[in-house]
C-alpha cells in the first residue's frame, strides 16, 4: 500500500503536537548546554485510542498503516541519529512516556531529539486536520508544544515503499544540527527559515556547476520537462526517488538534489466550512556538503506564489538566475 506521512499523522494523536510557526523557543545559552547534555532519542509509541478508533474492520488499512508508521520511524531514528547527529556524544533511547515522566519531575539532565506533528487551529476555534512534520532538538524539561528548535521534514504523495527514506533523514539531521551550530557560534538564534534563506544566499553560486536532480514527478501538471532544463540552463535530471535518495546517501560529487517541504497551512473559512490546504517550500541541497544551495518559500503567501508540493518553469528560471548572482 502506497504510504503517505502527511496521511498517517492525521491518525497520530500520541505524537508532540505544535502549533504552526517558524520560532526556535531556545536561547544560544540553552544549545550552547545542550550540546554537552547526554542526548534521548524519542521512541514513539501506539496510542491506546486510536488503536481502538480503528478497530473497525472498515479501517484495517488505516491501523496497519499506523502501526508500519511507528515501526518504521522508531527502527529508522534509532540507526539514522547514530549515523547522521553528532552534535551529543552520549545517545538514550527512551519512549514518549518515560521522557513525559522525566519532563513531570522537571528533569533537566537531557537533550531530546523527537518527531513533531505540527498542527493548527483554524478561525473561530476550528481545527483544520492539516499536519506539518518535523523533528525536534529541545530540552527534556520544555513544552512540548515549544521544542527549542525544529526542522520541517521533506514528504512525497507517490512513495511506495516508506513514509521517510534515509535521505530525508540526513537532510533534515545534519541541516538542524547546522542550523543549531550557527546559533552557538554566532550567539544569535535564527529560526530555520531565516537561516535557509541565509544559507541559500551564501551558497547559491556554488549551484554552478552540478548536476540537479529532481523528483520524476514533481513537475506541476500540464507543465514541460523539456521547457523546464531549457529555463534551468545546466545540468537538470527527473529521476526516481530511490536515485535521488542514492545521490544524497553517498554524496555524490557535483550534484545537488530538490526537497519539496511542507511548512505551513493557508485556509480559508465561512462560519461552518473551512478549506486548509498545506503550502511547501523547495529547498537544494548539495550532495557532498549537505550545504543549502537555494530555497524558494513563499513569504505570507504573496499572492501569485507557488505553494504546492510541485514546481513550475519559472522557478528553474530563478535557479538559473541564482548560479549567476
Amino acid at each position: 500500500m502506497k504510504k503517505t506521512l502527511l496521511l498517517v499523522l492525521c491518525l497520530v494523536s500520541f505524537i508532540a503536537k505544535a502549533q504552526i510557526n517558524p520560532k526556535f523557543y531556545g536561547e544560544p545559552e540553552d544549545f550552547k548546554e545542550l550540546k554537552t547534555r547526554p542526548l534521548i532519542v524519542e521512541i514513539l509509541e501506539e496510542d491506546p485510542k486510536t488503536v481502538k478508533k480503528l478497530s473497525n474492520p472498515k479501517k484495517a488499512d488505516e491501523l496497519k498503516d499506523y502501526q508500519s508508521f511507528i515501526r518504521e520511524f522508531n527502527a529508522d531514528f534509532k540507526v539514522y541519529v547514530q549515523k547522521y547527529w553528532k552534535l551529543n556524544d552520549k545517545f538514550e533511547y527512551k519512549t514518549v512516556s518515560e521522557v513525559d515522566a522525566l519532563n513531570k519531575a522537571k528533569n533537566k539532565s537531557y537533550a531530546v531529539l523527537r518527531f513533531i506533528s505540527l498542527n493548527d487551529t483554524g478561525n473561530y476555534g476550528l481545527k483544520t486536520g492539516s499536519t506539518v512534520p518535523a523533528i525536534g532538538y529541545t530540552r527534556v524539561e520544555s513544552d512540548r508544544r515549544g521544542p527549542d528548535s525544529k526542522i520541517y521534514l521533506p514528504s512525497r504523495y507517490f512513495n511506495t515503499e516508506k513514509s521517510l527514506s534515509e535521505g530525508d533523514y540526513k537532510y533534515a539531521l545534519q541541516i538542524l544540527e547546522a542550523n543549531v551550530n550557527w546559533i552557538i557560534q554566532n550567539n544569535k538564534v535564527l529560526n530555520f527559515d531565516k537561516y535557509a534563506e541565509k544559507m541559500a544566499k551564501d551558497n547559491c553560486v556554488k549551484l554552478n556547476g552540478k548536476t540537479l536532480l529532481v523528483e520524476d514527478n514533481m513537475m506541476m501538471k500540464g507543465r514541460s520537462k523539456d521547457e523546464a532544463k531549457k529555463n534551468f540552463g545546466g545540468d537538470l535530471k527527473f529521476v526516481s526517488e530511490t536515485e535521488l535518495n542514492d545521490a544524497i546517501v553517498n554524496k555524490k560529487k557535483k550534484t545537488a538534489v530538490l526537497y519539496s517541504v511542507p511548512y505551513g497551512i493557508i485556509k480559508s473559512s465561512a462560519i461552518v466550512v473551512q478549506i486548509s490546504r498545506l503550502t511547501y517550500f523547495k529547498v537544494i541541497v548539495d550532495c557532498e556538503t549537505n550545504e543549502i544551495l537555494w530555497l524558494y518559500m513563499p513569504n505570507g503567501f504573496n499572492y501569485g506564489a507557488n505553494i504546492s508540493n510541485q514546481i513550475t518553469e519559472g522557478e528553474f528560471t530563478k535557479m538559473a538566475e541564482c548560479k549567476v548572482l
